[in-house]
């Protein structure tokens, strides 16, 4: 009769736990890399570039269609002033 052997303690763990961690470590390699170009990456819209890019083309937007400056909140009702509508 043969001895018999004894079974081969599982080491399917350790890979798992190797392939885990690789994976975090990737995932956090690619956050920091996401946050570095962020960093220098300048805010806002992109910046227009050829020929008239610097010339306005709308006016701003707190400006009329006669170009008159125009208050940013609206006046109060019975507020009192000059008692003519604007």
């Amino acid at each position: 009769m043969t001895a018999t052997q004894r079974p081969r303690p599982d080491r399917a763990w350790a890979a798992t736990a190797l392939r885990r961690a690789i994976g975090a470590l990737q995932f956090a390699n690619e956050e920091l890399l996401r946050a570095n170009e962020a960093m220098f990456r300048p805010a806002g819209a992109p910046r227009a570039s050829g020929p008239g890019a610097a010339t306005r083309t709308t006016p701003p937007a707190t400006a009329g269609a006669d170009g008159a400056a125009r208050p940013s909140a609206p006046a109060k009702a019975g507020g009192g002033g000059s008692g003519r509508a604007a």
